[in-house]
This record gives C-alpha cells, structure tokens and sequence, in this order.
C-alpha cells in the first residue's frame, strides 16, 4: 500500500509547492484515479508470476472457471487492494471541499471504470510475457505512459484540442477529464465517456477472448 501511494503523494506535494496550492485540487482528483489506474496496470507483474511460476491458470483451466471469472476476480482483487489509497484520497477531497456527494459518486464510478480497463491490459499483456523479469519493466513503464502524461495532476484545458483527442486514446485522458468536470475544476464534456467505454469495452474483450487462457 505504501509503494503504491508513494509515487501519487510525492505527485501531489510537489505540484502543491511549485504551484503554490493553486493545482492541488487537481493533485488530489488526479492521485485518486493514478491509484487505480497504477494497481490496474502494475498487477500485470502479479497476473505474471500467478501465470508462470504458480502455473495457477493451468489448474484453473481444469475446471469450469474461464477466463472471464478470472479476470473479474483480479479486478476484485485489484478493487479491494487499492481502496486504502482510494479512502485517502476521498478524505483529502472531502477535507479540501472538492467533492459533494454526487461528485463523489460520480467519480468513484470513473474510478471502477477505469480499473476495468487498466486490469484488463495489464491480463492481456501479462498472458503473453515469455518470462516474469520482463513484466518488471513494463509495469514501470505503463504508469508514465497512463498516469505522468495524461491530464490527471493538471488541467486538460490547457492542452490543444488535438492534443487531447490524441490522449484521448488512454483510457485515463477520458477518465481525467470528465473527473475534473464532475469536481468543478472544468468543463464537464460527457461526451469523453464514449472513448472511456469503448476502451474498456475493448480492453475487457481483448483479455478475454485473445489472452493466453493455458500456459505454452
């Protein structure tokens, strides 16, 4: 849990000081989505070792469990092992007058949505990886990719309207914006959560359907 939440909150007090308070609001509502958006893609090292050192797929694979439960279970996983970060971050935003409770609701919803889709990449990949150390350097290096350059720790509005509908190709852009909207912190366009569902949609079916089910 400290791992985890050490790469967010060191986000977070560094755009507090160089920003002078002025994007901790966005900090905060960032963290909580890189929290869940990290655990998703970051178990891709877990789905990895479960996969080819525990060979636990090839028991499974014996009995009437398919892939789907078994995704769903490590998403529950994944939802039950990020919630002390997702407390936290729903106590500094209730203690800094972020969120209400529809905002809240709102995007604790994002929230799952988007560990859906982080999970489900991070099962697909990890059923293709031919050894565990290589799962090691992908889980550093998706977070860049999903958490440090999307817009979660600072406004999309400053971002070029083609900017964002290139980053709008990662599920978090999506999930980012319309956070940032349901908060207040800008304008709220829903229509960003058209590309958050079809990536989720996407992500999901893709572990499902084309993931490596048994062990070659």
């Amino acid at each position: 849990m400290l791992g985890y939440l050490a790469s967010p909150l060191a986000l977070l007090f560094l755009i507090y000081i160089v920003s002078r308070g002025a994007l901790l609001d966005f900090a905060i509502i960032g963290g909580l989505l890189s929290v869940v958006a990290e655990n998703g893609l970051i178990s891709l090292t877990d789905f990895a070792f479960l996969r080819m050192e525990l060979h636990l797929q090839d028991l499974l694979v014996t009995t009437e469990i398919g892939p789907q439960e078994y995704i769903l279970g490590l998403v529950l996983s994944n939802l039950v092992f990020s919630l002390p970060g997702i407390i936290l971050y729903v106590f500094l935003s209730i203690f800094e007058g972020i969120l209400n409770v529809i905002s809240l609701a709102e995007i604790l919803g994002i929230s799952l949505i988007l560990l859906i889709s982080t999970s489900g990449l991070g099962f697909l990949i990890a059923s293709y990886l031919p050894h565990v150390r290589y799962s090691w350097g992908i889980a550093s290096i998706l977070p860049v990719l999903f958490v440090t350059i999307p817009p979660l720790f600072y406004p999309y509005s400053i971002l070029k309207g083609w900017e964002v509908y290139v980053l709008s190709l990662i599920p978090t852009t999506s999930a980012a914006i319309l956070a940032q909207g349901a908060a207040g912190l800008g304008e709220e366009d829903l229509l960003f959560l058209i590309p958050l569902f079809l990536e989720t949609i996407i992500f999901y079916f893709l572990s499902v359907k084309k993931s490596r089910w048994t062990q070659l």
